[in-house]
């Protein structure tokens, strides 16, 4: 795609021949790099299945290795191995040989990834690993002066780069993500590896939070909590909601039990009656039947009550006692939400 950028007034803009062209080209190339997954799957390397039972007998890390665009695969693989509850670390392979092998432990699985079966550094790093009893495996797409140092290779069937020249890392590196992804999918659910264990790994995440999160950590114990007693005057429940900062009064008995909740749409409809709103007492505009929610239960939970309920606050009892407010806005900032 040779096409030039067409110029006016100094403005650099593109065509619709050359839209077309640039679309062409990015649907070609993912093609290409599809029509690669789809070739290994159909041409299945049989020691895969060696592999997840390596990861599964593994006591130590599981430590990937490699250079250039192998070795950023590498290093996102261990992430995704890490956020699996399989703890695994990247080990480049020029810093390995120049101290950073002294990290790596008898009981670690070593996964090597080349396209060539080859490097320096990488070869390098072989003997010593075999020489305190490491497991190595290698991940490649030609065979190589590696495959015949390892303990045993997963060579991965490939054809041809997406890229144009055939010279770019991409559909070999793309199967390489592709199938350490399915490694780690796979090896982690037969580890049951659970929704709640990845959200332990995850707390930052919506998914953590949903399932991490709650209530008490959303109450705000700076504020005053909006009490009044039944027999409070209007004027002073207006005082208590303002002071609270919430827009809602919690109505209590004298043993600071919830009898009802006061909103702003109570005070609203409490105004109809005129003037005369001024000789009314909290529990003459209450909402009876407050919802409680305890201090230990998920903010996801709470949220789901609210929704189902068609109501913006609840009250949050610790041991039968109230100790805060929470308001739906208080959830939805924390970044909970429903899936």
């Amino acid at each position: 795609m040779k096409t030039k950028l067409v110029s006016q007034n100094k403005q650099v803009f593109f065509t619709e021949d050359l839209k077309r062209k640039i679309k062409d080209g990015l649907v070609s190339t993912l093609k290409r790099e599809a029509d690669s997954i789809l070739h290994l799957i159909d041409n299945f390397p049989a020691e895969a299945i060696l592999v997840v039972e390596k990861i599964l007998l593994c006591k130590g890390h599981v430590v990937f290795s490699g250079m250039g665009k192998s070795g950023l695969i590498g290093k996102k693989l261990a992430a995704t191995f890490s956020s699996m509850g399989m703890p695994s670390v990247f080990l480049h392979p020029a810093e390995a040989i120049h101290g950073d092998l002294g990290s790596v432990r008898s009981d670690d699985l070593i996964i090597l990834l080349s396209k060539s079966a080859s490097g320096e550094e990488v070869v390098q790093m072989v003997p010593i690993l075999k020489s305190q009893g490491n497991t190595i495996v290698l991940f490649c797409c030609d065979e190589g002066v590696l495959t015949k140092l390892v303990d045993f290779s997963v060579k991965l069937s490939f054809k041809k780069e997406a890229c144009e020249l055939n010279l770019a890392p991409t559909s070999s590196s793309t199967l390489m993500l592709a199938f350490g992804d399915a490694l780690a999918i796979v090896s982690s659910s037969l580890r049951g590896f659970s929704k709640n264990d990845f959200a332990r790994f995850h707390p930052g995440g919506s998914l953590g939070k949903n399932l991490l999160l709650k209530i008490g950590s959303l109450v705000n114990d700076i504020d005053p909590l909006p009490l009044v007693y039944p027999s409070t005057p209007f004027y002073e429940v207006l005082v208590a909601m303002t002071a609270g900062k919430r827009g809602v009064g919690i109505v209590v008995d004298y043993q600071g039990q919830p009898l009802g909740i006061i909103t702003d749409g109570d005070l609203r409809r409490a105004c109809e009656s005129g003037a005369a709103v001024f000789e009314k007492k909290a529990l003459d505009i209450m909402s009876p039947d407050p919802k409680t929610i305890s201090v230990d239960i998920k903010a996801l939970t709470a949220l789901e009550l609210m929704e189902d309920h068609n109501i913006t606050s609840l009250i949050v009892v610790e041991n039968e006692r109230i100790v805060g407010l929470v308001h739906i806005h208080d959830i939805i900032k924390a970044g909970i939400k429903r899936t």
